[in-house]
């Protein structure tokens, strides 16, 4: 269970697929709801519906989300479950050039200005820069989803730099910063946090076991202390559903234990 000290606030989980049906997340109601519970027990309170909008899922759709939105929170208000789910959407950046600016503003991250992106899983640098920024000229708020997962941004973390110097905001995945990620991706998640590259961190729960919404708890695995905790997992969040400006990240060390290397005499 989560430290007492570090729910002060209220902890919000930005990047989640807790939507029934939907994509990759739960298949059914009850799935969802036993995804629900094991974010309360955690301390969370709201979460953030984010289905995958891309190529693998054409039937995602705004009105999709809406409607299980308000599905899924009447089943909560049911079943006694203290928790909110507001709407949103993982949407691949290869798909925003397609969409008009009535699908993206149902879409946006609590009902805002910001809308997450997945970076494609390639290594085309140049493409995606561009598309990104087109994406900004149409006047929307750009967070970046675990991008430490990205080969792009593996591979050059000061795109990432210059992205957020623009005005772009990063989420990472909380299971991104321990031994759980791949060696890549966890070196990746703890430069761009201790570079202050990161503004919020989130589960990115797909179920309640195999990808469970762990993030007060994972977050204190890693060493960040309460107040970073609820930046990054409450004020910056709820910053980014109200549609406001998102403070300056504090500044984080690397927590994770060195490795000792014995000599070969």
């Amino acid at each position: 269970m989560p430290r007492a000290d570090a729910t002060a606030q209220v902890m919000i989980d930005l990047h989640t697929h807790v939507l029934p049906g939907v994509d990759d997340g739960p298949d059914t109601l009850k799935e969802s709801l036993e995804l629900c519970r094991a974010a309360r027990e955690e301390g969370t309170r709201t979460l953030v519906a984010t289905p995958h909008v891309n190529g693998e899922y054409p039937n995602v759709t705004a009105a999709v989300v809406q409607e299980q939105v308000a599905l899924l929170n009447r089943a909560l208000r049911a079943e006694n479950i203290d928790l909110t789910i507001r709407t949103g959407a993982e949407v691949a950046l290869s798909r925003v050039g397609e969409m008009s600016d009535v699908e993206l503003d149902l879409l946006t991250l609590g009902g805002g200005r910001y809308v997450l992106l997945e970076l494609p899983w390639t290594s085309a640098l140049s493409g995606a820069v561009a598309a990104l920024r087109a994406f900004a000229g149409r006047g929307y708020e750009i967070v970046l989803a675990h991008p430490e997962r990205s080969p792009i941004a593996q591979r050059d973390v000061g795109l990432v730099r210059q992205l957020v110097e623009s005005g772009v905001v990063c989420c990472l995945d909380a299971a991104s910063l321990t031994p759980r990620a791949d060696r890549r991706t966890q070196t990746a998640a703890w430069e761009l946090l201790t570079e202050g590259l990161v503004h919020a961190i989130a589960s990115d729960s797909h179920d309640a076991v195999r990808r469970p919404p762990k993030l007060v708890s994972v977050l204190h695995e890693a060493g960040l202390t309460a107040a970073q905790i609820d930046y990054f997992a409450s004020a910056a969040p709820q910053a980014i559903l109200n549609g406001q400006a998102v403070a300056p990240p504090p500044e984080v060390k690397d927590r994770r234990p060195r490795r000792r290397f014995r000599r070969p005499w």
